[in-house]
């Protein structure tokens, strides 16, 4: 709103639009969110000391920038927490040396941690408590254009509900619907590749999970003759598996002992909360299909849904065994890594229970050869 206040054209609004969408990514480090921790420290020279605080939009540029078409997004994300009188972090940028869509964002960013701070103040209670930092954490004419949204056009009563939120977000999603950030397939899969590097470092013992998955169901998928298409639908299925863990108890997958009733069903939620949030993105629905069924079992005793033999999509049946053969060549917290060789013996074991014998089959040949 703040942006077509500005008269922003198109490719500008886009680019404000998604600089917004993404200027956290750089806290996935934080368990939660790194708002959570804003809450507790609201002070600037606090958050400057708070490591994950502080470097939290330096992380988020640097995750932005590897994608050419994500350059400038990672620019404004970098800075969403500088201050317009040079106070802020992690550079100490002052006024218009802080880019435009950061100087927005900061205000967003604050609007929202305050609102969390003062959930009962009343309007004007709110405007002349955010409008103490006008000058010192606002450009004042920004500040002043958010007033009058405020003020005039009900601002506040398009964000303080959920339902208001999610209303609104899926009409600006509609409109600043663009392919060109991830204009191509190369583009799409380094950023997926990341997506899948993030998930890994944040709940994976021995990291790259992920990513190991990938190349074991991609070698599979081209040891069946698979199609071109399936192959690349079931490589970003492979990065994305499980991504449904960063929404969880990620405590429980480093953990040694054996696991509680209710730690067990965090991790079986798993698949559920990957699906969910990946069905979400349009044309994703197939690959969130896949991901659902992973940890199906050929005999029907696996979860979400005890789903047998052919039943269970021939994708899911690959990273089932993918996933697999990489936890057991791995070391977890309550097993050391096995030799290649071993871990086919394992596999072989459980043919017909867990595992499609076919492509148990056909990839420890391909593994011993």
């Amino acid at each position: 709103m703040m942006g077509k206040k500005l008269n922003l054209d198109k490719n500008e609004m886009k680019e404000l639009f998604f600089s917004a969408l993404m200027h956290d990514i750089g806290g996935v480090k934080v368990d939660g969110h790194i708002i959570e921790l804003l809450t507790q420290i609201p002070d600037v020279y606090g958050q400057k000391s708070n490591f994950p605080i502080f470097i939290h939009p330096y992380r988020s540029e640097t995750i932005l920038e590897s994608f050419p078409t994500f350059r400038k997004i990672g620019e404004i994300a970098g800075a969403h927490h500088e201050f317009f009188d040079g106070t802020g972090f992690p550079k100490g940028l002052k006024g218009e040396k802080i880019p435009l869509f950061a100087r927005i964002i900061r205000i967003a960013d604050a609007v929202d941690i305050a609102l969390s701070l003062h959930k009962n103040e009343s309007l004007d209670e709110f405007i002349s408590l955010l409008g103490i930092s006008s000058g010192e954490e606002f450009d004042p004419e920004l500040y002043n254009i958010f007033v009058s949204l405020v003020k005039n056009e009900g601002l506040f009563d398009l964000i303080k509900t959920a339902d208001a939120v999610e209303k609104n977000m899926a009409e600006l999603k509609t409109e600043m619907k663009d392919g060109y950030f991830l204009s191509s397939s190369d583009t799409l899969n380094r950023f997926l590749k990341t997506v899948a590097a993030i998930t890994d470092n944040l709940t994976s013992p021995g990291h790259n999970h992920s990513l190991r998955v990938a190349e074991i169901s991609v070698q599979i998928a081209y040891l069946m003759k698979l199609s071109e298409s399936e192959i690349l639908a079931i490589r970003w299925a492979a990065f994305l598996h499980d991504i449904g863990k960063l929404a969880g108890n990620r405590y429980v997958y480093r953990k040694k002992d054996k696991l509680t009733d209710e730690e067990w069903l965090t991790v079986r939620g798993h698949v559920q909360r990957s699906y969910d949030i990946i069905n979400s993105v349009a044309g994703m629905d197939k690959i969130a299909y896949y991901i659902l069924y992973h940890h199906e079992n050929y005999d029907g005793s696996g979860y979400p849904e005890g789903l047998k033999g052919e039943k269970i999509p021939f994708a899911s049946r690959i990273l089932h065994v993918a996933d697999a053969f990489d936890a057991i060549t791995s070391n977890r917290p309550y097993h050391k890594k096995k030799q290649q060789e071993d871990a086919v013996s394992e596999l072989r074991k459980n043919v017909g229970r867990q595992f499609d014998p076919a492509i148990v089959d056909i990839f420890s040949k391909y593994v011993i050869s």
